[in-house]
């Protein structure tokens, strides 16, 4: 339109659209149209401190100058302060641009096309103020500038019917377009080439940004819903008497404190099958091995078997080898079981047709703030996803705390393989290539302690990261697979973007949203956060809800987000890391406080 009225204008630049549209910056130079600094981000500069003008300043000449390869020497400030400036706060930031040798440029005919009052309102106040001054501001950014556009030609055929000359700010300053935008010197050279790779790479990180997070909320807003649907589908199996007599494996290293807790709750069960207690003690250095025989002594059904430390995978291999009963049940050392949990966990074993039992763990420590984290958390991520994947069979962990697997589908699977750190993960995976029903019954609880400190829980949760990255590695070829249904194509790519990637570069999200509040971009940003606490408070209130919770305990995942999950990203990449190093990773051991009531 300027071009075919063979009319040059100054365009002052928005950093951050300048390099949206680098290659419009440069036909507005080619073109012989002069450029300006408007800053990067558009802030009202009256509210900045001095250092963040000098960093929009900065930037957008920087941009600028990568871009066109001249500087400039023009600067209009944003907002109130480039039509009446009066206040101190509005004239301290023209003191910095003159201080940094801009010339500011400041309009005497605003028609507020930026309004959109309509293309006939714009024209008739260009008229109104034409004997105010000679520089008209008309806006081309920020929204829809289609009355600018339409207004344009018309205002410069009133101006040239009145025989004014439209002229560029150069040659009314009565100087030289270079002098106004300079050429850069050979001898910058360097200097422009790294800004220039510095803008690239800035620009591929906002872009893919972005478009993460576009395509993370489409995603958590499907899986949501989803999730949502089946778990409110979910339907408890009618209660069966089932006697059949059952195994249990315990796996205990340094258990002193509260293996005896664990088996007196056991114990007391109200299951009316015979049952085979087994506690492997895996080279403990304290007094477990003596507490479990003080227990054994006065109940046959008590056994202890004493091995070196090989780690816990191998002495639950030690425990299934030993079970005398064709169901295996697994009960960390630390559990509490309580009456009703065997008789709710073997019942579905009626079905024939069923391997596995996914029991129900709760946090039973809630003396601490981390504590009660893990415990929205194993409500949320862990009991309500098994409610969901139970109607689609796509269960992806029989956790070890509590479940319960046919001995001979663990035969038919191979038995528990030493070849992760989530041997849980890998004998479910396992279990469901051989086509083997699993099931989720909340109805089985059982309280365990979680890890109290800052320090506990991230050695616990880089090692569950690990062990779950090489589970999802070791069975790659179950993604996407057909074969495999909903398990190949919505839980196991849920665990690869949800729990790895999404809780990887949520963070990084996170950190561009905070960097971005001084420069007004949080506004673009915001829906998107909105979106993602949306759905962590909605899919924590269903989950409480389901589990009988206090509904204000789902308002906890909004800090959650902002304190506990960074740890857990930060353990994901440590994972991630030491994944690709191959460096050996040892299972470890946890610190016992003996902290979970007793309950009946």
């Amino acid at each position: 339109m300027l071009k075919a009225a063979k009319v040059k204008a100054a365009f002052f630049l928005v950093g951050v659209n300048a390099e949206r549209y680098p290659n419009l910056v440069r036909r507005i130079v080619a073109e012989g149209h002069e450029i300006g600094n408007h800053t990067y981000y558009h802030p009202n500069l009256a509210l900045c401190w001095p250092e963040h003008v000098r960093l929009e300043l900065n930037a957008t000449q920087l941009l600028i100058q990568t871009l066109t390869g001249r500087a400039t020497t023009l600067f209009r400030p944003p907002y109130a302060a480039d039509t009446q400036p009066a206040r101190l706060a509005e004239l301290t930031p023209l003191k910095i641009a003159q201080d940094q040798n801009y010339l500011v440029v400041l309009e005497n005919i605003d028609p507020q096309d930026w309004a959109r009052p309509g293309a006939d309102v714009i024209l008739q106040r260009v008229k109104q103020q034409r004997h105010d001054g000679n520089i008209i501001l008309l806006h081309d950014a920020g929204g829809d500038r289609s009355q600018t556009l339409e207004a344009l030609p018309r205002i410069i055929e009133y101006l040239q019917a009145r025989n004014d000359t439209i002229v560029p700010l150069s040659k009314l300053l009565n100087t030289t377009r270079d002098a106004l935008m300079p050429p850069l010197p050979g001898g910058q050279t360097m200097s422009h080439y790294i800004s220039s790779t510095g803008f690239r790479v800035v620009h591929a990180v906002q872009e893919f940004l972005w478009a993460f997070m576009i395509v993370a909320t489409v995603l958590v807003v499907i899986r949501t819903l989803i999730v949502i649907y089946l778990a409110y589908r979910f339907r408890r199996s009618s209660p069966v008497d089932f006697a059949e007599p059952a195994s249990v494996v315990i796996a205990a290293y340094n258990e002193g404190k509260v293996i005896a807790a664990t088996l007196h709750s056991l114990l007391k069960t109200d299951y009316q099958g015979e049952l085979d207690v087994i506690v492997v003690d895996d080279g403990s250095c304290d007094d477990t091995a003596a507490e479990v025989e003080k227990i054994a002594a006065t109940d046959e059904r008590v056994r202890l078997i004493r091995q070196e430390n090989h780690g816990k995978a191998r002495a639950l291999q030690r425990g299934i080898g030993a079970a005398r009963h064709g169901f295996i049940v697994f009960i960390d050392a630390d559990t509490h079981c309580q009456r009703q949990t065997l008789p709710q966990l073997l019942a579905p074993f009626s079905n024939p047709d069923l391997g596995g039992v996914s029991g129900h763990a709760k946090v039973g420590n809630l003396r601490s703030f981390i504590g009660r984290c893990q415990s929205l958390e194993y409500t949320v991520g862990f009991n309500l996803d098994r409610r969901a994947y139970t109607r689609w069979n796509c269960i992806t962990v029989l956790p070890g705390a509590i479940s319960a697997i046919r001995k001979t589908a663990i035969d038919r699977a191979g038995g528990l393989s030493l070849d992760t750190l989530a041997e849980d993960t890998d004998l479910t995976l396992s279990l469901h290539k051989e086509r083997l029903r699993i099931v989720y019954v909340p109805a089985a609880v059982a309280w365990t302690e979680a890890p109290e400190t800052v320090r506990a829980l991230s050695r616990q949760r880089f090692r569950w990261a690990y062990g779950t990255l090489q589970c999802l590695w070791k069975h790659r070829d179950m993604v996407f697979n057909w074969k495999y249904r909903a398990l190949g194509w919505f839980s196991l790519p849920s665990i690869w973007f949800f729990q790895i990637i999404l809780v990887a570069i949520t963070p990084a999200v996170d950190l561009f949203l905070i960097l971005s509040l001084p420069f007004g971009a949080w506004r673009d940003l915001l829906p998107f956060v909105i979106v993602f606490l949306a759905t962590d408070v909605i899919l924590a209130t269903l989950a409480c809800i389901l589990e009988h919770e206090n509904l204000l305990q789902a308002w906890r995942i909004i800090p959650m987000r902002l304190i506990y999950r960074p740890m857990l990203s930060y353990c994901i990449w440590k994972a991630i890391v030491r994944g690709v190093k191959g460096a050996w990773v040892s299972w470890g051991k946890l610190e016992r406080t003996a902290s979970v009531p007793v309950r009946a």
